[in-house]
């Protein structure tokens, strides 16, 4: 007794199988969604009051995120024109103070120069 098959009924087996898988992964897939969902049903059910207290605020939550932002951005740029006036300030005033001790300097050595003519005019006059 010998039996053989065709090309076409090997064909067909072999796509009756994939289909089997197909669907098979189908179901499971399906069946997975069908536990999220129902996770997600839970998870809703438990917080329902939360949320229901939530929903009515979201509008008002919204305009006070939009104002903190706005506040929060306006104190940065105000902060940095604060830190870089400070900044032009404290190099002004070391500009200055730089200046300051030259001036010091010259007049010291001026007077340096002064009280050693004199010394050596007293000391050129008893010889």
């Amino acid at each position: 007794m010998q039996t053989s098959i065709t090309l076409s009924a090997l064909g067909h087996f072999i796509v009756f199988v994939l289909i089997l898988m197909v669907g098979g992964y189908i179901l499971v897939t399906l069946k997975n969604i069908n536990a999220l969902l129902r996770e997600i049903k839970q998870i809703v059910q438990k917080n329902k009051d939360h949320i229901n207290q939530i929903i009515p605020n979201i509008n008002e939550i919204s305009k006070n995120s939009v104002i903190i932002s706005n506040s929060l951005k306006t104190s940065v740029n105000e902060a940095g024109e604060s830190i870089k006036m400070i900044s032009m300030e404290t190099v002004d005033a070391v500009v200055t103070i730089n200046e300051t001790v030259n001036r010091l300097t010259q007049y010291t050595n001026s007077m340096g120069e002064i009280v050693k003519a004199i010394v050596n005019l007293f000391l050129s006059g008893k010889k």
